[in-house]
């Protein structure tokens, strides 16, 4: 039986040069994953590709770490939460190469979360998918092999010794970059993205580095796929029936993640009122107000002298928080 939902992994091409020897004594251990966007957020037409780091000593071979990512809490603890690994050298990793920031949507307002840059290639629609949905665009002509159940196996990519200063997509291999103390990074740019069709919530990156004698070492870190929300129709004025109250009404939508439509209502939702005092850096909760089955909320509160208001959405661990542009009182 074939699930729904349906995920690529990466063929990985042959080395295209033999990966430096190191002593055979060097004990083997993951010391650092990192991905990126460290909080994915996808929106209607956009999708996620996700860039993993890998940075471990020890690891021998074509595959000597290898990574899997799918849906779901990690069967042990985060990396992060260990004790960081010595290094004998006293020496510090290197540095990770600096990542071109987030484009941020065009609009009225801004969400906290910015989704992907646009022009994203779209991953895979599930087979079940409404036929009243968007289609995925084909993905580029790379060597793909397709798995039957919703989670994403990646083999490496290892990073050159000059670690690039912008993403770059590969096809093939290089050696990992070596660090102090025998330490490696090792990157993973899958071709497969995330969209609005995969799982919310938490999602496990298990790393696994292999030696020259087949023992391994498993280590675990994760990450929250989010999808998009949004403010629309927001309106700040002065109430025609409290004296000394203002009002604020508007909607709030979310990506709607079985592709009838883009944004759909998100009822029964708690939004915070926020206000801004003239030269003030920080903003004051004003007050609270939940959304209807239509996702649209009015409320209102005492009017403050002057400053700025917004409303703000905190999200959750399936939809990403939102955050409206400041707004004066209508007149």
């Amino acid at each position: 039986m074939t699930r729904s939902l349906l995920l690529v992994s990466l063929a990985a091409g042959s080395l295209t040069a033999p990966v430096p020897a190191y002593p055979a004594a060097t004990e083997l251990a993951i010391r650092a994953i990192t991905v990126r966007p460290a909080e994915p957020v996808v929106g209607a037409h956009d999708s996620v590709s996700l860039v993993i780091d890998v940075i471990a000593r020890g690891a021998r071979g074509k595959n000597g770490v290898t990574v899997k990512v799918e849906p779901g809490v990690p069967p042990g603890p985060l990396l992060s939460a260990k004790p960081p690994q010595p290094d004998p050298s006293g020496l510090p990793p290197a540095s990770e190469p600096a990542l071109p920031a987030p484009s941020t949507p065009s609009g009225p307002d801004t969400p906290s979360e910015p989704p992907a840059s646009p022009g994203a290639r779209p991953g895979i629609v599930p087979e079940d998918a409404p036929s009243g949905g968007p289609a995925g665009a084909p993905l580029a002509q790379m060597p793909l092999a397709l798995v039957a159940d919703p989670r994403l196996d990646l083999q490496k990519a290892p990073v050159t010794n000059a670690l690039p200063p912008r993403l770059v997509w590969r096809q093939g291999e290089v050696p990992p970059a070596r660090m102090a103390g025998d330490w490696q990074t090792w990157r993973f740019l899958p071709d497969k993205k995330l969209n609005r069709f995969y799982p919310t919530g938490t999602w496990t990156i298990s790393a696994t580095a292999r030696d020259a004698d087949g023992a391994t070492v498993t280590e675990y870190a994760s990450f929250e796929l989010r999808r998009a929300t949004r403010l629309s129709s927001v309106r700040v004025e002065r109430s025609p029936k409290a004296a000394g109250g203002v009002r604020l009404r508007g909607s709030l939508t979310r990506i709607d993640p079985r592709g009838f439509t883009d944004f759909g209502p998100y009822a029964k939702q708690r939004l915070r009122l926020q206000w801004r005092g003239e030269g003030s850096p920080a903003w004051e909760d004003a007050g609270e107000t939940t959304t209807d089955a239509a996702g649209a909320f009015v409320q209102t509160v005492p009017s403050r002298r002057g400053g700025l208001w917004r409303i703000h959405f905190p999200g959750n661990s399936h939809y990403a928080a939102y955050t409206t542009k400041p707004r004066q009182i209508a007149s």
